[in-house]
């Protein structure tokens, strides 16, 4: 235990180097007067010539006695300059050194220290009888003779990079009933992207079942952002940590079961874990067209995202 609790702090100072000095899990305490001080956390989200600011108290706080407040932050200098309007109130903060302060003229004010956040899966250790298909080692570039896509990057960090507009990439090997697929992927930030713009590239299962991939970092989500099945529903909770950061899916799949004639007699069902929180669970996929058995398909939608530590428990 004391190896891994060493691994995460190294891990979580390089991902500090990494990220923005600002992006990023903020957690600490909403004073909503003299007397009363709930936990709160908050998001600060990169979008180009601005960061969305997302503070809020947690879930355990009665829904009337809560608070959600949303502004904006302009870099001026070493500090992130926070104002704006929320909740019916002026609000006005900077977050400097790791540290971020908002308050509105009436006293009440929110302080946080910013938290390096990391899956507590990444870096998890292919059990005995797993099917390795990308074979992590930390400084060594990965065997990629288990995928059919040969324009994609196999690089010295350990990861498999998409080659944009090169096309998806497929396992040689085919699946059906999947006990453990653990797969880790990292988003480039896009600042200055939206939406379905912003680090988009989707997991297949059986090459037809897709579990969306994208930076949805501080956003409410709908079924179309990370965790999704896309188009068909959207997670429970928002577990996306912030781009640059390893995060980790763990997904169970229970292939379609088909009759001799290839009707559906039931639907496909999947779990799907995202950086160790439970998004979906045992969820029907009701789809236009079923297959009982596939490969993986990592998808290209045109961005450089990352790759690691791929293997599957069938």
């Amino acid at each position: 235990m004391r190896h891994i609790v060493c691994l995460a702090l190294i891990l979580a100072f390089t991902t500090s180097l990494w990220a923005g000095p600002f992006m990023g899990e903020y957690e600490g305490t909403f004073h909503a007067d003299s007397k009363t001080a709930l936990k709160a956390v908050g998001k600060v989200v990169d979008e180009g010539d601005r960061h969305r600011v997302v503070l809020y108290t947690t879930p355990e706080t009665p829904i009337d006695q809560g608070a959600y407040v949303e502004i904006s932050g302009q870099v001026e200098g070493s500090e992130l300059a926070l104002s704006g309007r929320s909740g019916g109130y002026g609000w006005k903060g900077q977050i400097q050194d790791g540290t971020l302060t908002a308050k509105t003229e009436y006293g009440q004010f929110f302080e946080m220290k910013k938290i390096e956040s990391k899956s507590p899966n990444a870096g998890l250790k292919p059990p005995e009888n797993a099917v390795v298909l990308l074979a992590y080692e930390a400084g060594k570039a990965p065997d990629l003779s288990n995928w059919t896509n040969a324009a994609w990057v196999a690089l010295p960090d350990g990861s498999m990079q998409i080659t944009p507009k090169r096309g998806a990439n497929r396992t040689k090997q085919q699946f059906g009933d999947i006990k453990q697929l653990h797969i880790e992927f990292w988003l480039p930030l896009e600042p200055k992207e939206r939406g379905q713009g912003r680090a988009n590239s989707g997991v297949y299962l059986a090459d037809t079942y897709e579990v969306q991939v994208l930076d949805s970092f501080g956003l409410v989500e709908t079924s179309g952002d990370c965790g999704s099945l896309y188009n068909i529903a959207r997670p429970r909770v928002n577990a996306s940590l912030p781009p640059e950061t390893w995060q980790t899916y763990d997904i169970t799949f229970r292939a379609p079961r088909m009759d001799a004639s290839g009707g559906v007699t039931e639907l496909p069902r999947i779990t799907v874990v995202h950086n160790g929180v439970k998004i979906h669970d045992n969820l029907e996929i009701p789809m236009a067209r079923h297959r009982a058995k596939g490969a993986l398909q990592l998808q290209d939608h045109g961005h450089k995202i990352q790759f690691r530590n791929i293997w599957v428990v069938e």
